[in-house]
């Protein structure tokens, strides 16, 4: 059996977010490691009609079927590259698919203190970080589909 030394654990909290950075259209963008769920190979999308803002496909991955948002249409770009690759993303509706460029995406560890409140509202973000001269926001993966943001 074990024993408790009768103090509260102390949680530590983290220091710095692990992102994966990729483009859309030539735009950087990043997500939490903690919500890819994987790349792969982008499929052939299946038009659906729906409500939802910026979902009006799906996708087969296998043998999992997930729907699309469509972050090439929110920001207003043209995919770049003739095998695309498809980010899924963990939503907390369930796991969505994103097309991404063919351009392989890169980890990236970044500490706390360089995240920003990002300054646009073109996609929901977490914050932002400065890549050179660029802004790079870090999608907030749980409001992707939910209207304005």
């Amino acid at each position: 059996m074990l024993r408790t030394s009768g103090h509260a654990q102390h949680r530590e909290t983290p220091r710095s977010w692990h992102l994966l950075v990729f483009s859309v259209g030539g735009r950087r963008l990043a997500v939490r490691t903690l919500e890819v769920g994987g790349i792969s190979q982008w499929r052939e999308s299946i038009p659906v009609s729906g409500g939802t803002p910026f979902v009006s496909a799906v996708v087969r991955l296998n043998q999992t079927v997930l729907p699309v948002f469509d972050l090439a249409g929110v920001l207003q770009r043209t995919m770049q590259g003739n095998s695309l690759l498809c980010l899924r993303v963990k939503h907390s509706l369930g796991d969505m698919a994103i097309c991404i460029d063919e351009e392989i995406p890169v980890l990236q560890t970044l500490d706390l203190s360089m995240i920003q409140p990002y300054r646009d509202n073109d996609v929901p973000a977490e914050g932002s970080y400065a890549h050179g001269q660029e802004e790079v926001p870090i999608l907030a993966v749980s409001r992707l589909g939910m209207g304005s943001w």
